[in-house]
Order: structure tokens, then C-alpha cells, then sequence
């Protein structure tokens, strides 16, 4: 089992944190922004569902405020997304409702967050295409306001390929299929969820169907030619109390195993607590599930 860093994404930006584990859950906090389907064309509809949790257990109620990150990021910064996005300035309102919402990609996506750069204003050089992720992709950033702190879900789009001739173009264009979103299987532990021991540990393990580590090509600019990848996937854990051994955990794309475990150490006292799980691909796909267990 190898651990997998997973980038962060919070209203201000990633920075040290040596105070309690953001395992913990302590407060009302966005865990998860998931658009279905996972990658799409601009121009497309895709309903967005949140994952938002508190010491109470998962919220299916929240009032939430839903914005497209309308500002590219600027090459000079290290954020996943624009800081100019924490602002009502720099993004598109979408209204406000629940956990969900249904939002149609921008035609002009690629263009922001791509590698098609809208033309250049008169007398200034030309714009620089964006860089892709390690995987190739691109995304476009999607706000959720929980006042008073915002998250991002970045939902992948699918540009066209930058760099390449036309014959590896319609090769790549052949051969890539969309992301579509990881399945969760049903949490074990190493004793039952309604009767876990207090203060002593237990081993869970989060599992995920055969079809959720899926196979797409990446074009290689320096060897231009398209090599083959496999999926990643990664788990984040949560809790409202206890601790665990290690915050994410996971498979990478050598790995053909479907599950991770994690050691979680049971509070010392007897109640129910709540859990959660976050399972992420290498392609920005997303899916989360919650639990209610029992310290005895």
C-alpha cells in the first residue's frame, strides 16, 4: 500500500498545518464536489453533487452558492485554481440550492483553462497555452459557497490536443476515451461497524470495482509520441472523532489491486461516531460515501 499526495483546494490557498489532522472532522465542511459525467465536451450539462459533512453526520440540506471560476489562473501562481475565484469578481453565479445543481460548461472553456487561448488584445503578445495535469487533462473550476468558506470541484473537459500533428491528433482522438467517475464498494472493518472497540484499533478497507482504474493514452510532448496510462486511485479519510494512521492512502497505476486499508484508532469512549470516504482517480473523477459506526 503506497500513500498518494492529493492537491489541496480550500478557499485560501494550501499551507502548513500543524495543528489537528483535516481527517478530523470538527466543524460544517465541503469534502467533495462530483460532477457527473466526469469529463465532458464545453458546451455540456452536468449535474454536480456535494458531499458536505459536520460533527451532526453528512448534510443533504445545506444552502449552498454555486459559481463557474470565470479567471484563468496566472502562470506565476501555485494554487489550484485562480485566486481571483475567491471573489464574486472573477466568477459566474449559477444560483444558489442544495447539494446539487445542474451547470452547463462553458463553450469558451478550453479557451480559459485549456490549450486554446482566446486571441490576444491588441499590441500584447500572445497568450500562453495552459499546461495540462500529469494526466493530460484540463478542468474547469466550479465554486460552492457554504458562507462563510468556499471549495472547488474541478470537472474535467475534454480540449483538443495541443502540440501535436494532425496524424497523432486523430490517433489520440481514436484511442481516448472520457473519464467517468470511480465506484465505491461497501466499507468493511475488521470487526463489525455497530460494535467497534473502544480506544482500540481497526482496520478498514475501502474498495472499488475492477472498471474504476481505467486505461487512456497521454500524449508525450518531449518523446512526442502517445504513451499508455493506467488510473491511479486515492482514498481521503474523515471522522468526527478517533484518529487514523494515515489521512489518504491508495493505488497507483502499477498497482492492481481494488482496495486500500487504513488503521483507524477508536475514541475512548462509547457512542456513535461518524465516517467517510473519498475515492479519487488520477483524471479528477470522484466518489464518496458516509458511515455511521458504533464505539462500544
Amino acid at each position: 500500500m503506497r500513500r498518494l499526495v492529493l492537491l489541496c483546494v480550500a478557499a485560501l490557498g494550501c499551507a502548513p498545518d500543524f495543528g489537528q489532522p483535516s481527517s478530523l472532522v470538527t466543524e460544517a465542511r465541503v469534502l467533495a464536489v462530483r460532477g457527473t459525467p466526469a469529463e465532458v465536451r464545453p458546451g455540456t450539462d452536468v449535474a454536480f453533487d456535494t458531499l458536505v459533512v459536520s460533527p451532526d453526520g453528512t448534510d443533504t440540506t445545506a444552502a449552498l452558492g454555486w459559481a463557474l471560476c470565470a479567471t484563468p489562473k496566472p502562470l506565476d501562481e501555485n494554487n489550484v485554481v485562480s485566486t481571483g475565484c475567491l471573489g464574486d469578481d472573477g466568477v459566474t453565479p449559477v444560483g444558489s440550492a442544495g447539494p446539487t445543481q445542474i451547470i452547463n460548461v462553458p463553450l469558451d472553456a478550453c479557451q480559459l483553462f485549456g490549450p486554446d487561448p482566446p486571441p490576444s488584445k491588441p499590441g500584447e503578445p500572445p497568450l500562453r497555452p495552459r499546461d495540462p495535469d500529469i494526466s493530460g487533462g484540463f478542468y474547469q473550476p466550479v465554486r460552492v459557497t457554504r458562507a462563510p468558506l468556499s471549495g472547488f470541484g474541478l470537472e474535467r473537459i475534454s480540449c483538443n490536443l495541443a502540440s501535436a500533428g494532425a496524424d497523432v491528433a486523430i490517433e489520440f482522438a481514436m484511442r481516448y476515451q472520457a473519464n467517468n467517475n470511480p465506484k465505491l464498494l461497501p466499507l468493511t472493518a475488521s470487526a463489525p461497524l455497530e460494535a467497534l472497540p473502544a480506544g482500540g484499533p481497526v482496520t478498514f478497507t475501502a474498495a472499488w470495482t475492477p472498471e474504476s482504474a481505467e486505461s487512456y493514452p497521454v500524449y508525450d510532448v518531449v518523446a512526442q509520441q502517445i504513451v499508455d496510462h493506467r488510473e491511479a486511485l486515492r482514498v481521503s479519510w474523515f471522522a468526527t472523532a478517533g484518529s487514523f494512521e494515515h489521512e489518504r492512502t491508495g493505488r497507483d497505476e502499477g498497482e492492481l489491486e481494488t482496495s486500500t486499508d487504513d488503521l483507524w484508532t477508536a475514541p475512548a469512549g462509547p457512542g456513535t461516531y461518524h465516517l467517510w470516504v473519498v475515492l479519487r482517480d488520477s483524471r479528477g473523477g470522484i466518489d464518496f460515501a458516509g458511515y455511521d459506526v458504533t464505539v462500544q
